[in-house]
């Protein structure tokens, strides 16, 4: 398990990235859903153009590249 710090206007892949861990990415547009992880606790404000499905988020799915941290956040990848 990593501990990163994430700004609340930061996107949570770019936080990552700048800590050193490396996740899978492709558009960093929120368009082809590569950065999907299940949100294990937290909430974020996604705003993605239709790399996930409805479902999906109702899963408790995001997309980290278009995912800004409401809350701390517990992912798993």
């Amino acid at each position: 398990m990593r501990q990163i710090t994430c700004g609340p206007q930061q996107h949570v892949l770019d936080a990552a990235r700048n800590a050193g861990v490396r996740l899978a990415s492709s558009c960093a547009q929120g368009m082809c859903g590569t950065c999907k992880v299940k949100l294990v606790s937290g909430t974020v404000d996604m705003q993605h153009k239709g790399g996930i499905r409805q479902r999906e988020i109702d899963q408790g799915m995001v997309l980290l590249c278009c995912s800004k941290p409401l809350s701390n956040l517990v992912v798993d990848k």
